[in-house]
């Protein structure tokens, strides 16, 4: 993997924190001069840590005509934070939750990321647990007894038994490691702290790795919703009210999106009730969204309507494709002006609209009206694809 890192096959910026420091503590002297060259070396001296400080200080500082988009910092967040820290409910436990830390304050964004052994609470000191079948496991003791260690690390908590163990350290560093910013662009650490410093969540713009987070199958993890109306299970997103609804309610991703295609299965019952997704939309007039969305629901499906806009955009139904009551493939792709959606393998939309909007967010719906339940499935998101249909290209 490092050679490959060497070569330039894979970027540095891929080896998560947490990889860093499970290499460190191989101890393996080729693995380390290698991980030295493509990651970058530490500086123990004060004096090099406030000159690295004042370093990144002028980089955040130079932004010029390209300032930092917190935005695209959180894409970078995600790549080198995610797994450890957690932020605005976010997040990996390993590290501490950044929600509530002096964010605000440059300075303390970059001792703490420049030098983040300076100050380690006692609870984020790394341990090291050598086991007997030759494993090397790095994170965070929870608990401990006679009997097992708990250990969370950035990917799982494991609970090993004592007669397993071969050793067991606690280090006297963090389990951050030094030099994190060092395989960033400039720009990168300027998007990286403009997002650390915001004082609420931001939309995301995904990247091609980061798009299969759009939905993990287990929680609402990057959606925004009414918990008492939304909820995970079993692998299925589903929205349901058994009294009915005063107004419509949307379940908003945190995606931001631009060209996109967004192939998913649906299930409407009854298939009288209503929904539909929101596609390239906003926030609007606090629980409403404002954008077009490819309907669901009898007499509505495979329409194209412009919610809290100019309204039916495609007005042409495809209620003879749908499985009513059952699961439905349904496919939307939107590249520049242009908007085409599928039912089952079957076109339905097919427009080029000048005036339809060019970005936003995803948002499911459920529609005033009575009982309902809506569950969604399988997602596939792929970014700026070409403008043509693969589920219909699969019925022929």
């Amino acid at each position: 993997m490092l050679n490959a890192v060497a070569a330039r096959q894979v970027r540095p910026t891929d080896l998560t924190a947490d990889l860093i420091q499970q290499l460190q503590n191989l101890k393996n002297p080729e693995v380390t001069a290698l991980l030295q060259r493509v990651w970058g070396k530490t500086r123990e001296s004060t004096a090099d840590k406030k000159a690295e400080i004042a370093r990144y200080r002028n980089i955040f500082g130079a932004g010029g005509s390209q300032p930092g988009d917190e935005m695209r910092g959180r894409t970078v967040f995600i790549k080198a934070c995610f797994q450890c820290h957690t932020l605005f409910g976010v997040g990996g436990k390993v590290g501490p939750d950044l929600t509530g830390s002096n964010r605000g304050n440059l300075e303390y964004i970059l001792e703490n990321m420049v030098d983040p052994n300076a100050v380690i609470p006692n609870d984020y000191l790394g341990w090291n647990i050598e086991t007997k079948d030759d494993r090397s496991i790095t994170g965070i003791v929870k608990e401990q007894n006679d009997q097992a260690v708990t250990i969370l690390t950035a990917n799982e908590t494991l609970t090993l038994p004592r007669n397993e163990i071969a050793s067991m350290t606690q280090g006297t560093l963090s389990m951050m490691p030094e030099g994190l910013l060092e395989p960033l662009t400039d720009q990168e650490i300027r998007d990286l702290i403009i997002y650390l410093r915001q004082p609420a969540q931001v939309p995301l713009v995904p990247t091609p790795d980061i798009a299969p987070l759009f939905f993990n199958g287990k929680d609402l993890s990057y959606w925004n919703g009414n918990p008492a109306l939304w909820r995970v299970e079993d692998g299925e997103l589903i929205g349901a009210t058994t009294t009915g609804l005063k107004e419509n309610d949307f379940l908003k991703s945190d995606f931001m999106l631009d060209d996109f295609r967004l192939t998913f299965l649906v299930k409407l019952t009854p298939n009288t009730a209503n929904s539909g997704v929101q596609f390239r939309s906003i926030p609007f007039a606090g629980h409403e969204m404002q954008g077009p969305q490819a309907d669901i629901g009898a007499g509505w499906w495979g329409k194209l309507y412009e919610e809290n806009g100019r309204q039916l955009l495609w007005d042409r139904p495809g209620d003879s494709f749908v499985k009513p009551g059952d699961w439905n493939t349904y496919e939307i792709v939107a590249v520049g002006g242009k908007i085409r959606t599928a039912i089952n393998g079957h076109l339905c939309v097919d427009l080029d609209d000048p005036e339809i909007v060019r970005r936003g967010l995803i948002g499911l719906q459920i529609h005033s009206g009575g009982p309902t339940e809506v569950r969604f499935k399988a997602f596939q998101l792929e970014l700026n694809p070409a403008f043509a249909l693969k589920t219909l290209a699969a019925a022929r």
